[in-house]
């Protein structure tokens, strides 16, 4: 059974009363007399505004970014849901369109590919994400996935003004040849001229970007392993992070090339501190909550943990001189101390410890604040994070001198956003998406285990979690339906704001959230 989370729509709401046979029949007779003695004209629906900014044409407005703005949900991209997508509800709210058109670069696919599972292995048929409350479980919603489909895009979409694609970053438009990006190569089929020289070439008279953010994004689901300040964009690959100096000046080739229409306009989405997202977030650094009613489990991990210590104490015993502060720490899962019990990760920081000629495993336990990704809470009972052979590898978990490189970046990269916005005389506006959802995350406190407060809507709340009125997909980093419509109106309010429009909001309540499985049903 799926519980599909669909916001309440007061607007829909109908009641069924049941009313007396006599004034049914009465309130029937006078209609039909009605009817007989006098004709009906039907009102006219009016027509919705005209929506506008009078200091700025978006009449041609297209859409440039990556896997937020393309339609990824759920891990997947699929017709279904990139309908729902950031730039589409906008592009079908501003024209008050009855019926939805479709101006992405859209998947045939109708099960999906996941984009994370399956990493640039386009022949993958791990499917999309889903989320799962197991049996027995009290608020613990799993990420599982189904088995999909190799990736496909549709034919070439006439009508495209959404030029965003699964990790797309700002290179990818940018560079001529360039193949990192497998998902933008089989649309646009570049070759040497540059994504960017095709959709400058239709002469947009208005854009909203969105880079940065999965240029900081991929080095932060990869685990931190890449080059964190690649300064050479013909070196460069998806994992590293962008010299700040470098992305700024392909950000200014973009906003350039797009405003060289001397009517042209634009607004730059800035980037949230995508470290509270519940893919970083929702699986703490502590084994306990998954282990302590599994004895049998409980008892081998402290075998294993045992071997592991009389290891590291025979090392020792022969290496006296060896210094305190740099030895390995044991792995220990105390009686007395639940919730202590790291969740075991490889480190490669850590020394060699060889002994009778066998190396010892680089693993320790996580401490607490650094961040496991969401994707290995389902397996922590089994096969993930328990015994040394099973260490989340270090391109899965992020660690604590990691999330200071990562958050400075984002400061970094914020800030080369508003130098390129001030440079514009005008013509570009920031869409402070950083500060929307700090409010988001009001109260947040992973260690107290104290949730976001969120925002309201009519009496509904939306949360930023993966769940019950989260506003995330089941893949934890991008979006549902409902989020989507959230950051629709940011844009719609800045725009509003700086071009003194009178661009509708659309209501969140009427768009869909994340099914969710109930194991067992």
């Amino acid at each position: 059974m799926y519980l599909f989370l669909m916001a309440y729509n007061k607007n829909k709401m109908t009641k069924n009363i049941k009313r007396p046979t006599v004034l049914v029949k009465g309130v029937l007779a006078s209609l039909l007399l009605l009817s007989v003695g006098c004709s009906y004209e039907a009102p006219e629906i009016p027509e919705p505004e005209v929506q506008t900014l009078q200091d700025a044409d978006i009449s041609n407005t297209v859409f440039l970014g990556g896997s937020l703005f393309s339609g990824v949900n759920n891990g997947v991209l699929v017709e279904d849901l990139s309908a729902q997508s950031i730039p589409q509800i906008f592009l079908n709210s501003v024209a008050n369109n009855t019926q939805q058109v479709d101006f992405s670069a859209t998947s045939s696919n109708t099960i999906g590919f996941n984009i994370f599972e399956n990493g640039p292995n386009v022949n993958g048929i791990v499917g999309p994400y889903q989320l799962t409350f197991p049996p027995g479980a009290d608020t613990t919603f799993f990420q599982e996935f189904v088995n999909g489909q190799a990736f496909a895009y549709a034919p070439v979409n006439t009508e495209i003004k959404n030029y965003s694609f699964p990790k797309a970053q700002v290179l990818d438009f940018t560079q001529a040849s360039r193949t990192e990006n497998t998902f933008i190569n089989s649309y646009l089929n570049a070759g040497a001229q540059a994504p960017l020289a095709q959709i400058a070439g239709s002469q947009p008279s208005f854009f909203v970007l969105n880079l940065g953010y999965e240029d900081l994004l991929g080095y932060s689901v990869t685990g931190a392993e890449g080059n964190e300040d690649q300064a050479d964009a013909t070196a460069h690959a998806y994992g590293d992070i962008l010299n700040t100096a470098v992305f700024e000046s392909n950000l200014t080739a973009v906003v350039d090339a797009l405003l060289a229409n001397p009517n042209a306009k634009g607004a730059l989405l800035n980037i949230p501190d995508f470290l509270k997202f519940p893919f970083f977030t929702e699986t703490e650094f502590d084994i306990t909550p998954y282990v302590i009613g599994l004895q049998t489990k409980l008892s081998n991990m402290r075998s294993a943990a045992s071997d592991y210590n009389d290891v590291l104490e025979t090392y020792y015993e022969q290496n006296p001189g060896f210094p305190f502060a740099d030895r390995r720490p044991i792995l220990t899962y105390p009686g007395d101390s639940p919730f202590t019990w790291g969740i075991q990760v490889e480190d490669r920081d850590l020394h060699d410890v060889v002994v009778n000629g066998e190396p010892l495993k680089k693993v320790r336990q996580a401490v607490r604040d650094e961040l496991i990704y969401y994707r290995h809470e389902q397996f922590l009972t089994s096969t993930i994070g328990n015994l040394p052979e099973n260490a989340v590898p270090e391109s899965q978990y992020i660690k604590l001198a990691e999330i200071d490189i990562i958050r400075a970046k984002i400061a970094e990269y914020n800030q080369a956003i508003q130098q390129v916005a001030a440079a514009s005389n005008g013509r570009l506006v920031v869409v402070d998406i950083y500060s929307y959802f700090e409010e988001l995350y009001t109260g947040f406190n992973q260690f107290l285990d104290v949730p976001a407060e969120g925002t309201t809507i009519e009496g509904v709340q939306f949360l930023p979690i993966v769940g019950e009125f989260g506003i995330f997909s089941a893949d934890a980093l991008n979006l549902n339906q409902r989020g989507n419509a959230l950051i629709v109106n940011q844009i719609v309010d800045a725009l509003n704001l700086n071009f003194n429009g009178n661009l509708s909001r659309v209501n969140p309540n009427d768009f869909a959230g994340t099914p969710i499985n109930i194991a067992g049903n």
